[in-house]
């Protein structure tokens, strides 16, 4: 799951602490515990308490609402296309239904514009490009009218603040769709406008719900946007703060969002503690990726216990996105347990399965057509440093036999983590050196090693204050000619020159 999946999920939104003055809006006591359901995945007891609640008042627009959320997860968390194909023409219904509603209710527009933006994701999740947009167009419209007649509708803020972030964050090849729609934003608008949310205490008082939606749209900025530590700071203050503990733990949704934050920022054993722990079994809505997200945790401490959870997560899977990634994991298990037969095998799978649509299976794919093993000692300093066991990770660096290697790949990837992991313990002379001397000897080269070099230089230089060698890094960066990983590196120095000027 990347941009689509997290910012998706990103939009729940807990509308329990809201008593809603008109007929059409009635948060009535089957709605709230349905919603509290669907936060936790129970969304077949969740279907049939909303039954009820129609039953008893057909009228009720927050419970087409409700179940547009609904599905919308189903379909963001499965990833499967025949579901969303059967579940595309319920969209038109309850459309039709949410614009019936009471127009001076500030729920009205509110509404109708998340499930615009709920299934815009959706569409995009399955390449229908035009009509998200569309979708898109729709829920921004409908947001901005909000604000103007009812400014102080605080959840309206809110999905604006998501919206600003999503806008400002859109690559380079999808830009024409922001010019044509005329959309506006910035990441670090919108994260000012959540900031301001979730730091005022008679906000808070009213919409109690929003400090909830807003640990989901601070937990994705590090993941797909381009945030500052200070973001990074508040979001893990939210994540650890024991008033938070028992929902986190209770929503497989929470879990979700604060193991992707873990696990993006080396805080591994965290993001074990939750994942080895989060609620599933048949009440709850199979959610499989978290299946992938704890392969990788335990693979980050070298744990051969992470290949079950990577062949659970291939074989119950419905959707195509990870599974490229998944396999070269799988592959690497085998490599780490000297079974060249099962190296094998799972490459070619690499090769064979999945799709390209994320960075993470592109550069899976690139892996695996290598056709050469990596070096084991490599490798193990990899993982070792995405799990932030720093100490471990130069221990196996220090195995790497620098004269016996031939390959300009593994000499470059030799001296890139040593520049990372010098980088993220503290010693920022020994890391500036390392990232130099991968940007001099790989700026020829298709690998990401150089290109990342320079942006990691660019942060550097950042950070200290000199904004003239930052911004020449920044450029070195977006100059270089390579081929993996390129989006998001690109995106990130594009950030780091837009913040300089």
């Amino acid at each position: 799951m990347k941009l689509s999946v997290g910012i998706g999920l990103i939009l729940l939104l807990n509308l329990s602490a809201v008593r809603a003055s008109d007929a059409d809006y009635s948060m009535n006591r089957d709605c709230l515990k349905a919603y509290g359901l669907i936060l936790q995945l129970k969304l077949d007891e969740a279907h049939n308490l909303l039954a009820d609640a129609e039953e008893s008042n057909p009228a009720n627009n927050i419970i087409p609402y409700l179940k547009n959320y609904s599905d919308f997860l189903k379909i963001i968390i499965s990833e499967d296309e025949a579901l969303f194909e059967s579940l595309s023409p319920l969209i038109k219904e309850r459309d039709d239904q949410l614009e019936s509603g009471t127009e001076n209710s500030p729920w009205h527009l509110y509404c109708q514009a998340q499930g615009n933006l709920q299934w815009a994701f959706a569409r995009i999740k399955f390449g229908d490009y035009t009509s998200a947009a569309l979708n898109l167009n729709r829920s921004y419209r409908q947001l901005k009218a909000n604000q103007e007649k009812f400014p102080d509708f605080s959840p309206n803020n809110a999905a604006l603040g998501l919206l600003h972030m999503l806008i400002g964050s859109v690559p380079e090849n999808y830009r024409w769709i922001m010019s044509t729609f005329s959309f506006k934003g910035t990441v670090e608008q919108g994260v000012v406008e959540i900031k301001q949310l979730i730091e005022n205490p008679v906000i808070l008082a009213r919409y109690p719900f929003l400090k909830s939606e807003s640990l989901f749209l601070l937990t994705f900025i590090p993941s797909n946007f381009s945030a500052s530590a200070d973001n990074s700071n508040l979001l893990q203050s939210l994540i650890e703060d024991p008033k938070n503990n028992d929902l986190i733990a209770k929503s497989p949704l929470l879990v979700y969002a604060a193991s992707s934050y873990y696990l993006h920022n080396a805080l591994n054993d965290k993001a074990l503690s939750l994942l080895n722990n989060y609620p599933k079994g048949d009440a709850y809505y199979p959610f499989h990726f978290l299946d992938y997200l704890t392969g990788k945790a335990k693979l980050n401490k070298l744990d051969d216990g992470a290949r079950i959870h990577f062949l659970r997560f291939v074989v119950n899977f419905r959707g195509k996105n990870n599974i490229k990634s998944a396999y070269l994991h799988l592959a690497w298990i085998g490599l780490l347990n000297n079974n060249a037969e099962e190296y094998n095998k799972y490459t070619t799978r690499v090769k064979l399965m999945g799709s390209e649509e994320l960075e993470n299976d592109q550069q899976a794919l690139t892996e695996a057509n290598l056709n050469k093993p990596p070096d084991i000692f490599l490798l193990k300093a990899r993982l070792l440093f995405d799990g932030g066991y720093y100490t471990e990770a130069l221990a196996e660096l220090g195995n790497f036999n620098k004269d016996k290697s031939g390959s300009p790949r593994e000499m470059l990837e030799f001296t890139y983590r040593l520049a990372r992991i010098y980088d993220k313990s503290g010693n920022t002379k020994k890391a500036v050196e390392y990232y130099m001397q991968t940007l001099e000897k790989g700026a020829d080269y298709p690998y990401y090693f150089a290109a990342n070099s320079a942006l990691q230089l660019g942060n550097i230089y950042e950070a200290s204050g000199n904004t003239d060698k930052a911004r020449y890094y920044y450029k070195k960066c977006l100059n270089l000619n390579y081929d993996e990983y390129r989006s998001g590196i690109s995106q990130k120095a594009k950030a780091g020159l837009s913040a300089l000027k």
